[in-house]
């Protein structure tokens, strides 16, 4: 990773990472590609950090170039944009990694680690059953609450469903110098899709694209609406706190931090940003799982994160090289320490590790979100969607839910419009990759 010109013979793979506001958080990334040099120096690891919203159309852009990457980490929500991207010949970009890997179980000395890779989150970057991406980092939502307002209020556990929920905010705003409101999040497409997959529900067609392209989309579920209209109600009821301001994860965390709620759902990846800033502020912080629509069985909730993309019909030292330096990403020491900078299991063994010698238990949060994480049942529902323009998607849905709370629209006709405007998106994405031949959708935003 040295920035000094590479030796003579020396096989260069460029890799791009997304990048995050999180400080340091390609450190671990990095960390490996500085061990995979000294391990083997006939390769350099060229490391280029974009946006993780902008990635996505930075390689489309490279691809006109002639300048590609080896290896692209895109944004879990963008994984079929990545399987739609085209190269200069008009075939995919990138290769599925275990169709590259095949039956190998060592690549330039380093070990093969696929199979280590935790069931969840090889589900999430798997289509019809082949991983087609190797996950460098994995992340949920979670409630994080302020422990001295709930004992204040009488609150001896966290509330585990939406009833409860709502009970609760109740409590302590009604203490006499209680916050005026229970709780914040922001509206985001990613947690939205969480309630649908905890539900069971489905957003797209062909097993929610697992299957098969998905060629049709449904924000106006049975789901999504009870979803909607509970969320109406606690911002009716003085209970939630809006920004008014879609994705705003920052300033329902600043709502939290500053004790003008008593919970917050955000990011599992915050929890130590999160714990420095109740220490601050003089509160002691706690996490649960987030609670679930009691009236509807329980699938799971589908996750964050992100994987690492291998373009296809590289020479072989550089097939090779990008490879061997996917598996040395996760072996048993860089998996742990990807843990220690705030992700979620990726890596069975790693996650095995760290609840042996104790960690889990004392990293604000990462125990209940690696276990809400892996309590799934594995099912579409519970994968998650894999559909193009999910960008697109989500912003019909986070326009949809302003409606509904600032304005009064009826969610399930609000959502229907939703729906109809979303399908829309979805169409003209699938028209140019199911053209021929098929080019790069003009849809390329992650998030």
């Amino acid at each position: 990773m040295s920035d000094a010109a590479a030796p003579a013979g020396t096989t260069t793979l460029d890799v791009w990472l997304t990048d995050h506001p999180i400080p340091d958080f390609n450190a671990p990334v990095k960390a490996a590609a500085e061990t995979f040099e000294r391990a083997h120096p006939g390769y350099r690891i060229r490391i280029r950090e974009i946006g993780y919203r902008d990635l996505p159309a930075a390689v489309a852009e490279a691809v006109a170039e002639g300048n590609p990457p080896d290896i692209a980490e895109y944004y879990f929500p963008a994984g079929q944009v990545a399987l739609d991207t085209r190269a200069a010949d008009g075939s995919p970009l990138f290769v599925p990694i275990a169709q590259a890997i095949g039956d190998r179980t060592k690549i330039l000395g380093e070990p093969v680690v696929v199979d280590d890779i935790v069931p969840v989150v090889r589900d999430y970057y798997s289509r019809g059953g082949e991983l087609v991406s190797m996950p460098t980092m994995v992340s949920t939502a979670i409630l994080f609450a302020n422990r001295d307002l709930l004992s204040r209020a009488g609150i001896d556990r966290l509330p585990s469903t939406w009833r409860e929920l709502a009970d609760a905010c109740a409590a302590v705003t009604a203490l006499p110098d209680g916050p005026a409101h229970g709780i914040a999040w922001p509206n985001h497409g990613w947690l939205i899709q969480m309630e649908l997959a905890a539900q069971g529900g489905l957003l797209g067609n062909s097993g929610n694209g697992r299957t098969g392209r998905s060629t049709r989309v449904t924000l106006d579920s049975p789901e999504i609406v009870a979803y909607a209209k509970w969320w109406q109600r606690m911002h009716a009821d003085g209970h939630y706190l809006y920004t008014g301001e879609p994705r705003d994860f920052w300033g329902a965390m600043e709502a939290f931090t500053q004790q003008r709620t008593a919970f917050v759902i955000t990011s599992s990846a915050t929890g130590p940003f999160l714990t420095d800033l109740a220490g601050k502020a003089g509160f002691e912080l706690t996490t649960g799982a987030l609670p679930r629509n009691e009236e509807a069985p329980y699938a799971g909730r589908s996750l964050g994160g992100q994987s690492m993309f291998l373009k296809a019909g590289l020479p072989a030292e550089k097939e090779d090289g990008a490879l061997a330096f996917t598996q040395h990403l996760l072996n048993a020491d860089h998996s742990v320490r990807r843990l220690y900078a705030g992700s979620l299991p990726v890596m069975q063994p790693a996650y095995e590790q760290v609840v042996a010698d104790g960690w889990a238990d004392r990293e604000p949060g990462f125990r209940v979100a690696a276990e809400q994480v892996m309590a799934s049942d594995r099912t579409p529902a519970a994968t998650g969607a894999l559909l193009g323009d999910i960008n697109g998607i989500n912003e019909e849905l986070t326009s949809a839910i302003h409606d509904i709370l600032l304005s009064g629209a009826d969610p399930a006709e609000r959502l229907r419009t939703a729906t109809e405007r979303a399908q829309a998106r979805l169409d003209r994405y699938n028209e140019a990759c199911l053209a021929y031949p098929p080019v790069t959708p003009e849809a390329l935003q992650a998030g």
